[in-house]
């Protein structure tokens, strides 16, 4: 096995636990690992010189002191890496798998047939994005035939993807969108702002609606909820994306920042996604 690949399985090894350097090597011949045990100290030394692995000695009562090795910082750092990118070639699978469901089951076209029954007949459809995915490509897709004129704002150090003549691209954000008051019979926001900006935020999505228009907020399910032991495997990547991210979205503080301008708060699970529709804008004027 390359040095490089033997370290990685070490650093999975170990975790949060601590090893005698022969119980790492027992550890390793568990798994069918054979690796001569001289060039495994040698690499155990090498990756404590580099901060991967800390180590303390401990006296013995039956021969001489031995060395117990634990994880140090670098070394858990190298871990997350190695997990996140497991992770991130799991979630491009999946996503792939979900673009390839069919329509009764995509959640591209179950967004887009719940929000599209709110419009009377084709209308101005706007999206607003902190980021742009192939997921959020596919979304504006499902929408094109419903729109008379489909907007895309997006902050300008975002690239858009969205090759299409009949989408405006407009430069803007959460707290600033390019559009007149009462203009958009839809907009629909994917993700949202940090919590100390979103009552503005959605003061002004608010204010770009007609009196008839409607407001969707599109969420991955897993910034909203609160997973439990033990996880299933799903939950478990899920809980470690969401870590990594940093990201938490406070469901209750959401619907009630929306409670306060609009009459109707809906919300619906689709998939891994949730969405919240606020409908019946009250006058802010």
């Amino acid at each position: 096995m390359k040095t490089v690949d033997l370290r990685k399985t070490i650093l999975k090894t170990f975790h949060d636990n601590e090893f005698y350097g022969y119980e790492v090597y027992r550890k390793l011949a568990s798994q069918d690992l054979k690796v001569d045990i001289s060039r495994l100290y040698k690499i155990l030394g090498q990756m404590m010189k580099e901060h991967c692995l800390e180590g303390r000695w401990e006296k013995s009562d039956f021969g001489p002191r031995k060395r117990v090795y634990r994880l140090g910082e670098k070394g858990r750092n190298e871990l997350n890496d190695i997990l996140s990118d497991a992770i991130g070639t799991v979630h491009d699978f999946y996503g792939q798998y979900l673009l390839r469901l069919p329509p009764e089951t995509n959640v591209f076209d179950c967004v887009c047939g719940l929000l599209a029954g709110r419009l009377s007949d084709k209308g101005i459809i706007a999206f607003i994005a902190s980021k742009y995915s192939v997921m959020l490509e596919k979304m504006i897709h499902a929408f094109h035939s419903k729109a008379s004129t489909l907007y895309f704002i997006k902050p300008s150090s975002v690239t858009s993807g969205v090759e299409s003549d009949d989408v405006i691209l407009l430069k803007g954000d959460y707290l600033d969108v390019p559009l007149k008051d009462g203009y958009i019979d839809l907009l629909l926001v994917i993700d949202t702002p940090p919590r100390d900006t979103l009552k503005e935020s959605v003061k002004e999505w608010h204010r770009t609606l007609k009196k008839s228009g409607s407001l969707a907020v599109l969420i991955p399910t897993t910034f909203i909820r609160t997973f439990q032991d033990p996880l299933t495997i799903g939950d478990f990547l899920e809980q470690y994306e969401h870590k990594l991210t940093e990201k938490k979205v406070d469901k209750n503080f959401l619907k009630l920042s929306l409670g306060k301008l609009f009459d109707n708060v809906e919300e619906k699970q689709i998939v891994h996604m949730t969405l919240f529709v606020a409908s019946g804008p009250r006058s802010s004027r």
